[in-house]
C-alpha cells in the first residue's frame, strides 16, 4: 500500500497533484487515499512522491521528492 500525508493543501484534476515514480514508472494521483500498489518484482524497488502546482512544476519544500528504496522478500517457509 502507498499511502502519504499532505498538510495545507488540497489534491484535484486541476490544482495540486501527486507525481509518484514507483521503479521508474509515473502516476499522477489527484486524490489524497492510500493506493494499493501489485504486481512489484521480489528485490529493491524505489518510491518517489513529489508535489507539483496545476502547471505541473516540483512544489518548492524541503520535504518534497522524498524517495524511498525497499525489499521485496518472498515469506520463509515454517
Amino acid at each position: 500500500m502507498l499511502d502519504f500525508y499532505l498538510v495545507n493543501c488540497d489534491l484535484s484534476a486541476t490544482g495540486y497533484k501527486v507525481k509518484a515514480t514507483i521503479n521508474g514508472t509515473e502516476f499522477t494521483l489527484t486524490k489524497w487515499v492510500p493506493y494499493i500498489v501489485e504486481g512489484l518484482p521480489l528485490g529493491k524497488s524505489t518510491v518517489k512522491l513529489e508535489l507539483v502546482d496545476k502547471s505541473g512544476a516540483l512544489v518548492k519544500s524541503p520535504f518534497n521528492g522524498k524517495e524511498r528504496e525497499f525489499t521485496l522478500k518472498t515469506e520463509p517457509e515454517k
